[in-house]
């Protein structure tokens, strides 16, 4: 006698509505987005509670949702369900032969203007049916969105990324100094010796790993902070005033501000080792399609873009 199969009592429907409240906040808005009413999405995070024990959400008045301990817990599973019954919906309504759905990708802040835009334009063009969104962030914030779910996969730098993500290699990147005109060291062509900057003042870039804190404690160097910015462009506009200089890893086209003040841009000289940018994405996680189509898609773009 073959055993018996227990048929699951959880609903997905259900699950879906779970989803959608975590990530809206209100009944109110997960109903409106569900195409629900508020009794009957109520009705299915009730029942959803009782087939799981415990307490999803505390439910207050004029504030909406705020999800418990217990319901943190299994929102990273439960949004990857959900996404993987999207999935197989749409390999039965498409035959597998279009991709559909939505695609969140994180970008560490100085990658967002000088990549997604192209990335974006690029990608939808080969697949118009899936709907990508960016989400900008420092590399750890972007780390514990991916773990939590909200995020299906970011482009970071390979620097102490954490132990449970899957990495793909995109390409190197080289740090260089930016100085002003008015610099003693901008007119020579030569690379420049940091040993020679070092007791300049220093703008530096906050927001790990964009501190570039590798380039000087490889060389054993502790540079003069005198100005800090989580912006890069405020980063530029004060080396290009001459309040000090910096060091960078993401090279725009132009080589001046927004004020249109010129800058000077000058390779280091010292064995600083180049800087790989990746795709990273949580190695417990089953990446959709679309997901998987997007790293194919990143590599092809980035080996295209070094032979430019």
């Amino acid at each position: 006698m073959e055993p018996r199969v227990l048929l699951p009592r959880l609903s997905l429907r259900k699950i879906a509505c779970f989803v959608a409240t975590a990530d809206a906040g209100s009944v109110s808005a997960a109903a409106q987005r569900l195409g629900l009413s508020q009794a009957g999405l109520s009705e299915a995070l009730s029942d959803l509670e009782k087939d799981l024990g415990i307490n999803l959400f505390i439910r207050q008045k004029a504030k909406g949702v705020t999800i418990t301990c217990a319901g943190q817990q299994i929102l990273p599973e439960a949004r990857q369900l959900v996404r993987q019954v999207e999935e197989f919906q749409a390999l039965t309504r498409g035959s597998g032969t279009h991709l559909s759905g939505e695609l969140t990708i994180g970008c560490f802040h100085t990658f967002l203007p000088i990549l997604a835009p192209a990335l974006l334009t690029e990608f939808t063009a080969r697949h118009p049916n899936v709907k990508v969104r960016f989400v900008e962030d420092t590399q750890r914030n972007l780390e514990h969105s991916m773990l939590a779910g909200t995020i299906d996969m970011s482009i970071l730098y390979d620097i102490d990324v954490g132990p449970d993500f899957e990495r793909q290699h995109l390409y190197y990147s080289e740090a260089y100094v930016l100085l002003s005109p008015q610099h003693r060291l901008a007119n020579s062509t030569d690379p420049v010796d940091l040993s020679l900057l070092v007791d300049d003042p220093y703008i530096q870039l906050d927001g790990l790993p964009g501190r570039n804190d590798h380039v000087f404690s490889t060389l054993g160097m502790k540079p003069q902070i005198a100005h800090r910015s989580t912006n890069f462009e405020m980063i530029r506009a004060l080396v290009a005033r001459n309040h000090g200089y910096a060091v960078l890893i993401q090279r725009p086209k132009h080589c001046c501000t927004y004020e249109g003040l010129p800058l000077v841009i000058r390779p280091i000289a010292n064995p600083v080792p180049p800087i790989a940018a990746i795709l990273g994405w949580p190695s417990n996680i089953h990446l959709p399609r679309r997901g998987r189509a997007f790293i194919n898609f990143c590599l092809e773009f980035f080996k295209e873009k070094e032979h430019r």
